[in-house]
């Protein structure tokens, strides 16, 4: 897996989280590639207050940014996985 694909996702996530959120400044999106090395995993961290409009009523809005995520990681021939950590308890 390249990184370059791993990049393009990157940078089309910060953008889409960058619409969504309030405290842009507070964006930081982490990736890693599991130890077989198929798959990047996403962890996009937010303000505690942007945490909700992430996710969306329902989880709707995360479900869409992943099948985003989904439909581009296909084109370029890449598993990936969204987490979005939940700061309720933090």
């Amino acid at each position: 897996m390249g990184h370059k694909a791993e990049d393009i996702l990157k940078a089309m996530l910060e953008v889409l989280v960058a619409a969504l959120v309030d405290d842009v400044d507070s964006i930081n999106i982490s990736s890693t590639t599991t130890a077989a090395g198929d798959t990047v995993l996403f962890e996009v961290d937010v303000a505690k207050e942007d945490v909700g409009k992430l996710i969306g009523r329902s989880g709707k809005t995360a479900g869409a940014m992943r099948h985003i995520l989904g439909a581009a990681s296909a084109k370029l021939k890449v598993r990936t996985i969204l987490s979005i950590p939940d700061k309720k308890e933090q």
